[in-house]
């Protein structure tokens, strides 16, 4: 399908940043023309025209790290730190999880992200095959790890990787290329060295990455410390983890050395101040690890911790945490391209996260008609300070239109959330 988006101003992640009166043709899912000139779309027949008349386009958001069926539990337990609200509320409610409630759980926050404009998300959860198909129904973008709890070697560890490797099997690079497999181990104090190092061989046998949370507490480096005499990244380093590119979610607790070999080996960090401020594991100084050379990307984490998945809001709180004793620590157009381009380079995705001659048509068109985008000075900045999640109006992915001023077309989202209303009823507890 050939698609015309006709006089818009877009913001491209590239040079120039910002053009304005431009129009971008879309062909075999990828953009084959930006041009000012109406003159280089003279031949082409359209079979769809978006008009850009006060539309912003840019492209979609990448949510490098997120936990999608947990929007199930979103408003179950709040106000608790990390490892209470993990042990004592999470995990005993996740053990009632069906693949039933985990596939229209991921439909539902699949309809969030849409209608917030994010194209790509990275997760790990449970009963994988359920979120898979559902991506691979919604049209989205995601990169997909089935989540490894194994604290000890033995059976049930090698039944995890198991899980995982069948998951690789059949999934990794379906969906016509939109749904890559990563391997998920939980975390360091949740998986065993023995796990770590069959997880690091099973990425680097299926040519993939290593997605995982790392040091998202103090006293998870302190427990680390205790048991193994190093940091959370010095073990992982020490067996050898990071010759897998790695992605890490949260890094809040990370001692200059661990930034150093997180940047030396091109691990890339998934920053979620929301989560993290909610549970009161700190800020990530991320501004530090930039100029230390480690990458970062912005996720939302799972609509428990969050308790949404709306990544305008996550990169403008990304760039205010940044600036709370500086303002020039994270400008506007550095956190966006963290919520896009970076985000997508993190997680291996070639021709995602900009907009670009060649590069997938992975685009979000924002109404800019109302009035908190008045005057409109400065695109990015509006974007950035101003926008809400409800001015996304229209979202394609691999040149395909997901939602259609503000309808989504890919499935039916009104059942999605009437069946997640039903299945949380063996969840609530008020």
């Amino acid at each position: 399908m050939a698609i015309l988006i006709r006089d818009c101003t877009a913001i491209t992640m590239g040079d120039p940043l910002v053009r304005r009166g431009v129009s971008i043709a879309i062909e075999d899912g990828k953009i084959s023309k930006i041009s000012e000139n109406p003159q280089d779309f003279e031949g082409t027949h359209f079979d769809t025209v978006l008009d850009g008349k006060n539309k912003l386009v840019l492209p979609g958001f990448v949510n490098a790290h997120t936990h999608l069926a947990m929007v199930l539990l979103r408003g179950y337990s709040d106000d608790r730190n990390l490892q209470e609200w993990l042990e004592q509320e999470i995990w005993p409610a996740e053990r009632k999880l069906t693949e039933d409630d985990v596939y229209w759980a991921s439909l539902v926050g699949i309809a969030e992200m849409i209608r917030s404009g994010t194209t790509t998300f990275c997760d790990m959860y449970f009963f994988m095959d359920a979120v898979a198909q559902a991506v691979k129904e919604s049209g989205l973008r995601a990169v997909l790890s089935y989540g490894i709890i194994a604290p000890q070697p033995g059976e049930k560890a090698q039944r995890e990787l198991s899980v995982t490797e069948k998951f690789l099997r059949e999934w990794h690079n379906g969906a016509e290329g939109r749904i890559r497999v990563a391997v998920g181990p939980h975390a360091p104090y949740t998986c065993c060295d023995e796990v770590w190092r069959d997880a690091r061989a099973l990425a680097l046998q299926y040519n993939t990455i290593i997605h995982t949370h790392l040091q998202e507490t103090l006293a998870e480096v302190n427990e680390s410390f205790r048991r193994y005499q190093k940091s959370p990244t010095e073990r992982l380093e020490a067996l050898g983890v990071f010759e897998a590119p790695t992605v890490a979610a949260h890094g809040v607790h990370l001692r200059d050395s661990d930034v150093a070999t997180l940047a030396r080996r091109g691990v890339g960090l998934a920053h979620c101040p929301t989560s993290n401020l909610k549970l009161g594991s700190g800020i990530a100084p991320v501004k530090r690890y930039k100029q230390m050379g480690l990458r970062v990307g912005i996720g939302t984490d799972g609509a428990a911790s969050n308790n949404n998945l709306d990544m305008l809001e996550e990169l403008r709180l990304a760039a205010l945490l940044a600036k709370r004793d500086d303002p020039t620590a994270l400008p506007a157009a550095e956190a966006l391209q963290m919520a896009t381009q970076s985000g997508a380079q993190i997680l291996g995705l070639e021709g995602v996260g900009h907009l670009a001659e060649g590069a997938e048509a992975d685009i979000m068109l924002v109404n800019t008609s109302g009035a908190h985008w008045q005057p409109g000075h400065n695109p990015v900045s509006d974007l950035v300070y101003a926008a809400q999640a409800s001015d996304v109006e229209t979202v394609l992915v691999a040149g395909r239109i997901v939602m259609k001023e503000k309808e989504i077309l890919t499935f039916d989202e009104e059942r999605a959330k009437a069946n997640v209303r039903a299945l949380s009823a063996k969840y609530r507890k008020l």
